[in-house]
């Protein structure tokens, strides 16, 4: 396992305060039923950037810009290392149709997203540190 690890990116998708958020289908691999941004991982030789426009429409049918990394959160996950992008996207059009990774979406102040009882890590840190 040292030398494994994945590098999922997340979109930060801001509306005036309040992020939005997804909580993932509760038969999820990995953090079921928790509150997360939307992204996902890389597919072989994808742009970076690309690579999170493509995760966030498939999961929201939002179009976004994606702009400049913004934080990096490590965690071991079991079978590897997990580091964590999240990246400032600007939403460019679309409405919010959840793809079947997702239960519900809001759009949340970071107080609000606090106060959630299931959310993800990455996401936690990336909250305390703003």
């Amino acid at each position: 396992m040292d030398n494994l690890f994945v590098v999922p990116q997340k979109a930060e998708i801001k509306d005036g305060d309040k992020y939005l958020i997804l909580r993932r289908s509760y038969d999820s691999k990995t953090y079921g039923g928790h509150w997360d941004f939307p992204g996902g991982r890389i597919n072989h030789k994808e742009d970076v950037k690309e690579a999170l426009k493509r995760e966030v429409l498939e999961e929201t049918k939002l179009k976004v810009d994606v702009g400049k990394s913004l934080f990096v959160f490590s965690e071991d996950v079991g079978v590897a290392n997990a580091y964590f992008v999240v990246f400032e996207c600007t939403l460019l059009s679309g409405e919010i149709e959840l793809s079947s990774e997702h239960t519900e979406y809001k759009w949340a102040t970071k107080e609000e997203i606090l106060k959630e009882d299931r959310v993800e890590e990455f996401l936690l840190s990336f909250l305390r540190s703003r």
